[in-house]
């Protein structure tokens, strides 16, 4: 049987399976599952046109975007606003600037394919892939889209050649990649963080001294950063509905950034996803596969104003996800936020 075959028999036995899932169960990557349904409510979309594409959803008025990793999903409803492409060094990037929205941060160099998707309920997506197969990022229709802009964006983008193959690149084996202590100047790591004016700064001194996030964080000293329980999301996410202060969410993948704005209220345990089910936002964390978190404390050009985040990472040491409290260029975080993160580390100090 071929890949459509074998879906279509996997639906019969799973009929709410998700495209995710049925492709890890058939052994393919999720993008090679869409291509195998082109002509069959998918359209293969023009992979050269994506900067193109990106600023068309400006036209759909709301729609609900998705960002993901292994371990977390993003989900924010919106408009697609203020979007700015641009390339440097023949690496292609875009970002949609919107706080309290759809806020994103793309890096469409990494892009590989896009397909169109529609359903029988007049619902569609534009779903982006990497070449690896992968899933970087998808734009999802709701009840408030301009459905009409929807069509007229998949019909001008559509390629001619809709084929339903797609082929896929095997992924390298990620590792964390850890220097011997002897070969770092952590005392010079240690004078360049505390020389930073900007968190936006920070990669840099990571690439100058050539060590990866986590063991940068492990080096930095008590001051700078505490290894505290991956556990710590839900007790973090109960302190901030509790407080109803606003924290900001990244969630990430090797090719996209997504970042809420705002307050929780709705949060959830089921089964192994722990929930945020919020108006135009929802989140979706397998927390007990976080690996490792810590409590980061960075300086800025302002002497008395320090950021402080929660950072959680996989077990190969990518970050899959940082919060933030939620301040204003310049501005302080709140107190409640920095009294929070005091916590947290004074617990795990103490433990």
């Amino acid at each position: 049987m071929n890949i459509l075959q074998r879906y279509r028999q996997l639906c019969e036995q799973q009929p709410n399976i998700r495209a995710i899932d049925a492709a890890q169960q058939l052994n393919i990557k999720e993008a090679q599952l869409i291509a195998a349904q082109v002509g069959e409510g998918v359209t293969k979309l023009d992979n050269t046109n994506i900067e193109a594409i990106l600023k068309a959803f400006k036209k759909l008025n709301h729609v609900m975007a998705l960002t993901r990793n292994e371990h977390v999903v993003s989900e924010i409803s919106g408009c697609y606003e203020k979007i700015y492409c641009s390339e440097r060094n023949d690496t292609k990037t875009a970002i949609a600037i919107n706080p309290g929205g759809i806020d994103l941060r793309l890096f469409i160099s990494k892009w590989h394919s896009v397909f169109a998707l529609h359903n029988k309920k007049n619902q569609g997506s534009i779903q982006f892939f990497d070449k690896y197969g992968v899933a970087v990022h998808k734009v999802f229709t709701t009840t408030q889209t301009d459905f009409t802009a929807f069509e007229q964006l998949v019909e001008r983008f559509k390629v001619q050649q809709q084929d339903a193959q797609l082929s896929v690149t095997a992924p390298a084996i990620v590792v964390d990649e850890r220097k011997a202590l002897a070969e770092i100047d952590i005392q010079g790591f240690r004078e360049g963080w505390k020389s930073l004016q900007d968190v936006h700064h920070f990669p840099g001194l990571l690439t100058k001294f050539a060590v990866s996030r986590t063991q940068g964080l492990e080096i930095a000293g008590e001051q700078w950063a505490q290894e505290v329980s991956p556990n710590c999301l839900t007790d973090v996410f109960e302190a901030v509905r509790e407080q109803q202060s606003e924290l900001m969410i990244f969630v990430n993948n090797h090719a996209a950034v997504q970042i809420y704005s705002g307050t929780l209220t709705n949060l959830k345990q089921v089964g192994p996803w722990y929930n945020v089910l919020d108006n135009n936002f929802n989140l979706h964390v397998k927390s007990q596969q976080f690996s490792r978190a810590f409590v980061v404390k960075k300086p800025t050009d302002n002497g008395d104003t320090f950021v402080h985040s929660v950072e959680f990472f996989d077990a190969h040491g990518s970050t899959v996800m940082t919060l933030f409290g939620r301040r204003s260029e310049g501005k302080v975080q709140s107190a409640d936020w920095i009294e929070l993160c005091d916590n947290i580390r004074e617990q795990a100090v103490t433990a």
